[in-house]
């Protein structure tokens, strides 16, 4: 078992396939005593160049995506219609203050640091799904009995490791190395979020349940390649936003 900082360090390999991919590590999510929830990604792509990407879920429940990058070559290629705010492109520094704990900061607006654990359990879990050959990562039946028997082990509440994101696109998650959230502080705009505690109810983007309990994690997702008739674009969901807003 590595450490965390190895296993975000580590080149990210994107699984062999003809649909779109993404391999990398992030904080899968994690919800906070005010309501707020963030999630990051760190990601090599099949589509575009590699991004680094913030999600936070207000109290109220309107998510935004900070990233690297534009909205078609980033998280918002699969989420970007659940978002209620538009997009805030710029860079996202994301350190290793040492192999445990994680700062990520952007700019004068969120500052959150991060330090991580290993558990009997999730030593167990990464043990088993690095011994896994890639073909059980798009088995319908494998993944299905892994994300429901994944939540009750790692008392993080709903899993689902395959399923369709809210722009339309099916997708299988392969975790390969897990660590938990041992402590967090963050700050949004001098808003202070308070102590890392599940949420009264789980939240979810399309099939994609967030952990209630804050888990990191290394691995690979496979979806559906982007197609205008089936999928909404994130471009022009975050274009009517921005136009809203103005």
């Amino acid at each position: 078992m590595t450490t965390p900082r190895a296993g975000a360090e580590a080149t990210p390999i994107l699984p062999p396939g003809g649909d779109e991919r993404i391999a990398g590590s992030g904080i899968v999510g994690l919800s906070f005593s005010s309501g707020d929830y963030l999630a990051t990604r760190r990601m090599a792509s099949s589509f575009g160049p590699d991004y680094t990407a913030v999600w936070h879920r207000s109290p109220s429940g309107d998510w935004t995506v900070y990233s690297t990058t534009d909205p078609q070559h980033s998280c918002e290629r699969y989420i970007g219609s659940a978002c209620t705010r538009p997009s805030v492109r710029g860079p996202i520094d994301a350190d290793w203050l040492d192999e445990r704990t994680l700062h990520i900061s952007i700019g004068g607006t969120l500052d959150w640091t991060i330090a991580l654990t290993s558990t009997p359990v999730t030593r167990m879990m990464s043990r088993m799904c690095r011994l896994m050959p890639l073909w059980m990562w798009t088995s319908p039946a494998v993944l299905s009995l892994m994300g429901r028997m994944s939540g009750p082990v790692l008392g993080v509440g709903r899993v689902r490791l395959r399923g369709v994101m809210p722009n339309g696109q099916h997708f299988a998650m392969a975790p390969l190395q897990i660590w938990a959230v041992e402590e967090s502080r963050a700050t949004l705009d001098g808003s202070d979020f308070g102590v890392p505690q599940a949420l009264a109810t789980q939240t979810r983007l399309g099939g994609f349940w967030l952990p209630q309990r804050g888990l990191f994690m290394t691995g690979f997702v496979h979806f559906d390649t982007f197609d205008a008739a089936e999928h909404l674009s994130a471009a022009d969901h975050d274009r009517r936003l921005r136009e809203t807003a103005s």
